[in-house]
């Protein structure tokens, strides 16, 4: 299961709600969590400039040092926290590597909104650029507690389009599902496949006519292939349902099973291949957008960054 999950802070309450789910996760997990919130040098030249942005730290430290204190008191877990200087997706994708976390926990925007990208730009840069799973959490009601008990999640979805790189999530979600003892939903979406009609000259080109027998083989084979991925799963001890849907649209097509499964978490890989390609701006853009669930999400080629110590630990354990 994980082992160390980093919950980024900006001194929101929005970003702070991440803590309760991140918590639950630990318990269940037994992991450690780290706390880190990205210090920004202000945005202009100058010894004033750089003596404010100086001035602002002690202030951070004390926050983040506050809310580790009371995760740790509050939740039995062992908490540290950190400030670190710089951008925040850098710092927050530094301290990843840093503290050799396993899961990034963070709602999907705090002080950025929902305005110029579909998670925020912080949130949106975190998912494209962290080597680790991202479970981004839909923001609540401003005066919810960060210490309110967090449910886990039973039921998670998985979709897949039979590629690698689609299947790259099913470590993280397995661990989900560990950890609250639930259950795995593999799910493929099958697009409907043209009849092919012939040219004069014996050319092929597709017609808007769906050769049905040619899908269902498809979806046969599809269908056959997450049975066996179930089965090795079910080895390992996880549970397992698997279902296979015909639809033109995928992002619909998804949720429709998500909400007909009972599905309270999606992990999904940010792109897999084809037409089928799950990529952020594309099907897992419109399942943020149209679904009121979290998402665990994971880049499958993160780019590898240098990693640089910034910043001194602040430890809190129960």
């Amino acid at each position: 299961m994980f082992s160390r999950i980093l919950v980024p802070l900006d001194q929101s309450a929005l970003a702070e709600q991440a803590t309760g789910t991140a918590a639950a996760i630990a318990r269940a997990s037994k992991a450690e969590i780290g706390l880190v919130l990205a210090h920004e040098m202000a945005p202009y030249d100058g010894v004033l400039a750089a003596s404010w942005s100086d001035a602002k730290t002690p202030e951070e430290s004390i926050y983040v040092r506050t809310i580790a204190e009371e995760l740790a008191k509050g939740a039995n877990l062992t908490v540290d926290g950190c400030v670190e200087t710089g951008n925040p997706v850098d710092v927050i994708c530094r301290r990843a590597r840093e503290i050799d976390a396993d899961l990034i926990v963070m709602t999907s925007h705090g002080r950025t909104g929902f305005s110029r990208m579909w998670l925020g730009s912080v949130a949106d840069g975190v998912v494209r650029e962290a080597s680790v799973p991202v479970l981004m959490l839909r923001p609540m009601d401003e005066k919810h507690h960060r210490l309110t008990e967090a449910p886990l999640f039973h039921r998670i979805l998985v979709p897949l389009d039979g590629s690698a790189a689609s299947s790259a999530i099913l470590a993280a979600a397995g661990n989900m599902a560990r950890a609250s003892g639930g259950t795995l939903v593999l799910a493929r979406v099958i697009t409907p496949i043209p009849l092919l009609a012939f040219t004069e000259g014996m050319s092929m080109y597709p017609t808007a006519i769906v050769d049905e027998d040619a899908t269902e083989q498809v979806a046969d084979t599809a269908r056959e292939e997450l049975d066996d991925l179930a089965r090795s799963l079910e080895r390992d001890g996880l549970k397992v349902e698997t279902d296979v849907v015909i639809g033109e649209r995928i992002a619909n097509a998804i949720l429709e099973m998500a909400k007909a499964k009972s599905a309270d978490l999606i992990a999904i890989t940010t792109h897999g291949r084809g037409a089928s390609r799950l990529v952020v701006g594309s099907v897992a853009d419109k399942i943020l957008r149209a679904s009121h669930l979290p998402l665990l999400l994971l880049h499958p080629h993160a780019a590898e960054r240098a990693n640089t110590d910034h910043g001194q630990p602040m430890r809190a354990t129960a």
